[in-house]
């Protein structure tokens, strides 16, 4: 499990002390990964508060606890800071869906002879409505099932509470238990039924399965130990994980709403993009078959039905021969073309998405993360700098700290960008390196580790060396044969 106190979250009581105030609804408290891509050993995110007085309002109050509402993630190119959030998806995944979701080939850690054989284990700390948990699963990659599960209420006490335990004994017979006291009679009955499933004669579709997810999908209930698995498997299934190539699904709704253009509006000009203001023009009724016309009869079909079905729900958002369309649903139900465009100060000859560049382009995927599910879920954004400017980075994270003061908000990145490392920004407490070691491995540590000895210019130090963590080249006459003309 991971290291740390063990205290039931509760909502905390308005005690003036500058500290986001309410209750800690979705947040993680710590994620540990062993085995998987470059983490040979386990290695582990904290973000629990240390004793730090700077940035109190980055802090959420969760019973005794405070957690941090951010953690971000230095490291160089290819020590590991992605395969840090890879685990978390590739996790997420087998939690909220299963096995058969993953590609298991060669994810574990494969620089080291054995490694395939050896389970690949992830385990998460989580509070949620005030109470706090620990989850875990172990995988086999060649047998390509799961090994063990476990969730464990932490109690208020420091006691801990198995709800559910799944695993192996020495010879190899799968078992399952609970340490619950359950609300009734009926409740236990259906508990040992669940788990009976999971245990010496399960089946081959349930080895590739979590407990989580089928008590989760299989259930409805409002109180006990029940809505308690229910949370917990929410938790996993609202969680938001951006990648450098992640889309915003609902981008065409921005054409086709007027609060949603006068906000990006908003946002495209606190992030000096140059536009002015988001528009949208209608274009008329829209041939589907003359869009899909090149595509095989059955593909465009498929593909017409699709955007049928989404378009009654909201506008929708596709690219086709190279030309972006948006199509929505007129007052009278008819397919219209609508047109997002922006006007970077001249309304005669507006600009379209297509002709921004890659960095405002990111811009209009990451701004939704600002108003959607805010407080219900934690994201994690991998390589947040990728095609923004060091300053506009830095400027999304001051307007994320802005915008949810006093609410109970998380965000984890990964970056590259020296300029975050800033402690008038952040708390050193919130910035982690991610290091390649001798054997491949990757190394995970925080600053705060080096209270000691850190000076004011923490981005000047980590260029130097200071804390690791950076590329190491070797001396410039290595590369004289670059040049060489013999």
């Amino acid at each position: 499990m991971l290291s740390g106190e063990k205290h039931k979250c509760q909502e905390m009581a308005v005690n003036g002390d500058g500290i986001g105030e309410g209750k800690s609804d979705h947040m993680l408290i710590g994620f540990s990964v062993s085995n998987f891509k470059s983490f040979y050993r386990s290695q582990s995110i904290s973000l629990k508060a240390a004793d730090i007085s700077r940035h109190r309002d980055h802090l959420v109050q969760a019973g005794n606890q405070k957690i941090l509402k951010t953690g971000i993630i230095f490291g160089a190119n290819a020590g590991g800071k992605s395969n840090f959030v890879k685990a978390v998806d590739f996790s997420n995944l087998i939690i909220t869906k299963g096995l058969e979701y993953v590609d298991l080939s060669k994810q574990y850690f494969r620089l080291k002879d054995g490694c395939a054989d050896l389970p690949g284990v992830f385990e998460y700390r989580i509070c949620v409505e005030e109470q706090e948990f620990v989850y875990g699963i172990a995988i086999s990659y060649t047998k390509r099932e799961i090994l063990g599960e476990w969730l464990v209420r932490m109690e208020q006490d420091g006691s801990e509470t198995y709800i559910f335990n799944r695993d192996m004994d020495d010879d190899g017979n799968r078992v399952t238990g609970t340490e619950v006291k359950f609300y009734n009679q009926e409740e236990k009955v259906r508990m040992d039924i669940y788990l009976e499933d999971f245990g010496e004669n399960i089946s081959e579709p349930l080895k590739r399965v979590t407990i989580l997810s089928d008590i989760a999908l299989r259930s409805n209930e409002k109180r006990g130990v029940f809505s308690e698995i229910l949370k917990v498997y929410l938790w996993f299934a609202r969680m938001i994980i951006v990648f450098p190539t992640s889309k915003y699904e609902n981008l065409g709704e921005i054409a086709g709403d007027d609060a949603t253009k006068r906000l990006f509006s908003l946002m495209m000009k606190r992030f000096d993009t140059g536009i002015q203001s988001v528009e949208s023009q209608d274009e008329g009724e829209i041939d589907l078959d003359r869009i899909f016309e090149r595509l095989p009869y059955d593909e465009a079909e498929d593909a017409k039905q699709d955007v049928l079905r989404e378009a009654e729900k909201h506008p929708v958002m596709f690219r086709m021969d190279n030309k972006m369309y948006i199509l929505k649903k007129d007052k009278r139900g008819s397919l219209i073309s609508a047109k997002m465009l922006l006007n970077h100060g001249n309304e005669k000859d507006m600009f379209e998405y297509m002709d921004e560049s890659d960095g405002t382009k990111r811009l209009f995927h990451l701004i939704p993360l600002f108003y959607e599910n805010l407080g219900m879920s934690t994201i994690l954004i991998d390589e947040i700098d990728r095609s923004l400017h060091t300053n506009l980075t830095r400027r999304f994270l001051e307007l994320f700290y802005h915008l949810t003061e006093n609410q109970r908000n998380q965000m984890i990145m990964t970056t590259h960008d020296s300029n975050l490392l800033d402690l008038e920004l952040v708390r050193q407490d919130e910035i982690w390196f991610v290091e390649r070691q001798k054997d491949q491995s990757s190394s995970v540590f925080s600053l705060n580790q080096f209270k000691d000895r850190m000076g004011k210019e923490i981005d000047k130090e980590y260029l130097l060396g200071r804390y690791g963590a950076i590329p190491i080249f070797g001396p410039m006459e290595d590369d004289e044969w670059l040049i060489s003309t013999d």
